[in-house]
């Protein structure tokens, strides 16, 4: 896997999640997901980056509390130490997002999910290394991610064609693991199916990373978690003490 995601800057990996592991964050997820509305971000169907016809969660820990194991595979924790501990002590969970794409949605621009953190110059130590999980199985037809192989190692300035992209046609229960700095872009859904990823990021820990998650779990979601997953996901029991 390691010299894979170096060059090509994303691998897929199968059978990432066992049938039952899928079924049951899913079943976790789909009354969430039933309630939401499409184009459920703050600036509604004007934001075309992302999407008129998708739905998007966060707070899954509250919503799942497998979600805190799946925050702990050991794989992850593999790629995280591969490509984030060289340059931090620690690292953590940056954002964890339930993506569902509609029949309809269209294909997403090109881009570097560690452009979040515009402000870093380049050239830059790895800040993000992600996986989307496949809930559902990823097709070409149904939006499958789209990633361009190399682009990690481009000069910011150069642009990707169409042509370049690759579709990450995957199973049900598949991960596509990329780096922070790979371009890559949702597809376009061209069928009625609904294509649900399950995106979780981590990143160096001196990052301030995209997502509360004090704010969008909630105090008793994160006290139940794993005590790994709490440190992860930037909980820790300093400030909660009460003073008599």
């Amino acid at each position: 896997m390691r010299p894979l995601l170096e060059r090509d800057g994303g691998v897929i990996v199968e059978e990432f999640l066992t049938p039952s592991q899928v079924d049951a964050l899913a079943s976790d997820f789909e009354p969430h997901l039933d309630a939401a509305p499409w184009c459920n971000t703050e600036h509604g169907d004007r934001d075309e980056f992302f999407g008129a016809h998708t739905k998007r969660l966060h707070g899954l820990l509250a919503r799942s509390p497998a979600f805190g194991e799946l925050v702990l595979d050991p794989l992850l924790h593999a790629m995280c130490d591969r490509f984030l501990a060289p340059t931090c002590r620690d690292y953590r969970v940056s954002t964890g997002e339930l993506m569902a794409l509609g029949g309809g949605q269209e294909v997403q621009v090109f881009h570097r999910d560690a452009d979040s953190w515009y402000h870093f110059p380049a050239p830059r130590p790895e800040l993000l290394v992600s996986a989307n999980i496949a809930l559902t199985e990823f097709t070409e037809g149904n939006g499958a991610t789209v990633v361009v192989p190399g682009s990690h190692r481009w000069p910011r300035e150069r642009a990707a064609e169409r042509k370049e992209g690759v579709s990450a046609a995957m199973p049900r229960g598949s991960a596509l693991l990329y780096a922070g700095d790979v371009l890559h872009g949702g597809g376009a859904n061209q069928t009625e199916q609904l294509r649900i990823g399950l995106y979780v990021g981590y990143i160096l820990s001196w990052l301030r990373p995209i997502e509360n998650h004090l704010i969008t779990n909630g105090e008793p979601a994160l006290r139940a978690a794993p005590p790994r997953a709490r440190e992860l996901l930037g909980f820790t029991e300093a400030g909660w003490e009460v003073i008599a």
